[in-house]
């Protein structure tokens, strides 16, 4: 295996490691420099009212407490490399997969589906080459089933375990005419079988956790010629930690958490700014809140409330407070010590937090990485000529990596 620092700079001068049979030895080398580096991004932001890395890197901490603003992922790159000894970035990006530009369906196609959806729906198709006849896994309404149905002229079979959603989606496939059927399943259940061998191919795009792991499972099972995934949601599976697909994952240096899988899905929030003030409101509120709960029960842990209507937070930190306490059953300790000074200190705590999310999300990209290439190892020991690569640029969606797999 590649040391770290050669392998820095071939992946500064090559393409090299982004073909398929470099994947093995793609994946060990990330799995060294997460497992190198993880004391800075295996960190719970809300628990620690100190830097999580105090004692390991006091020069890294220093730097950020000078920080007026929470630093941007450049800002961050650069103090981690100016602060910690010898710190390499693990500098990887697959290049955009090319496409023939299919030419697209009339307007009513993409008629209530939102701009930025069918923009992804359009460039998944553009970039896919499936057999007839293909199964679309966890299909929704079928928008992609529809799209590809026409611009490549194949049977669609959509499997949907909402009734509602196979509903409409059969009712506008019969509408366009389009060769598509829709069957409401449980693929959680097993219940996608029956589908999958009756199928040349497989899509699913953004199906969430469980959803696609279970679809790569059993599409080797049944010997499946095509698969096309863009996997999406790590976080969303039953185990409390990650179950690595691949025989190279289970014998990885890192294991990783719900916690873990939800920083490989974490970007900076593109909401509107109402609901950007809301979350910063909240942030702060509960973190005031945590400071009170900690001085009331002389215990120094985090205490996890429940999701609040953003109603609740509109009304004010105390009202705030006084529902939380109500959730965690201190209503007695608000007699003796009020909420006053809390909520300035909740957003002191907030700023603290995001800093310590700034460091810990430069690892969100290679986190991500670790994961897609578990899946692409799962496919490729089964047989499997697997390719990973962008179908369309991060603005559109950050979850942007596609693994094909063909036999």
């Amino acid at each position: 295996m590649q040391t770290l620092g050669k392998l820095y700079k071939i992946l500064n001068t090559s393409k090299l490691l982004s073909h398929p049979s470099h994947y093995r030895e793609l994946f060990q080398s990330l799995d060294l420099w997460l497992f190198q580096h993880r004391h800075l991004w295996n960190v719970s932001s809300f628990h620690s009212i100190n830097w999580p890395w105090q004692m390991a890197e006091p020069n890294l901490c220093s730097w950020l407490s000078q920080q007026r603003n929470c630093p941007t992922e450049s800002t961050v790159e650069q103090a981690l490399y100016d602060h910690i000894k010898g710190f390499e970035p693990f500098i990887f990006e697959w290049e955009a997969l090319s496409y023939v530009d299919l030419s697209l369906p009339p307007n009513y196609f993409s008629a209530g589906i939102k701009g930025r959806k069918w923009e992804q729906i359009a460039a998944f198709s553009n970039c896919i080459e499936p057999l007839s006849p293909v199964l679309e896994w966890c299909a929704g309404k079928g928008h992609l089933g529809k799209l590809l149905a026409y611009q490549h002229d194949v049977s669609i079979h959509s499997v949907e375990w909402q009734a509602e959603l196979c509903e409409a989606g059969q009712k506008e496939a019969e509408q366009r005419q389009l060769s598509q059927h829709f069957t409401q399943v449980d693929v959680l259940k097993g219940e996608g079988k029956a589908a999958l061998k009756s199928a040349k191919s497989a899509v699913a795009l953004h199906a969430c956790g469980d959803l696609h792991t279970t679809l790569i499972e059993q599409a080797i099972e049944e010997g499946l010629a095509y698969l096309a995934i863009s996997p999406c949601c790590y976080h969303l599976t039953q185990y409390a930690q990650y179950q690595p697909l691949s025989k190279l994952g289970q014998q990885a240096r890192i294991q990783l958490s719900q916690e873990n899988l939800t920083l490989a899905v974490k970007q900076v929030s593109t909401a509107g700014r109402r609901e950007q003030r809301l979350k910063r409101i909240e942030l702060a509120y509960r973190l005031g809140f945590d400071s009170w709960q900690r001085k009331v029960t002389e215990n120094d842990c985090y205490l996890t409330i429940p999701s609040c209507s953003k109603s609740l937070l509109t009304e004010g930190f105390e009202v705030f407070s006084l529902w939380a306490a109500e959730q965690k059953a201190l209503q007695t300790y608000v007699s003796e010590i009020p909420f006053d000074g809390f909520e300035a200190l909740g957003y002191l705590r907030s700023e603290h937090v995001q800093k310590v999310e700034a460091v810990s999300q430069y690892f969100r990209r290679p986190l991500e990485l670790w994961l897609v290439l578990d899946r692409a190892l799962k496919l490729q020991e089964s047989g499997y000529h697997v390719t990973i690569e962008k179908f369309c640029d991060k603005a559109l969606t950050p979850r942007n990596l596609l693994v094909r797999a063909s036999l």
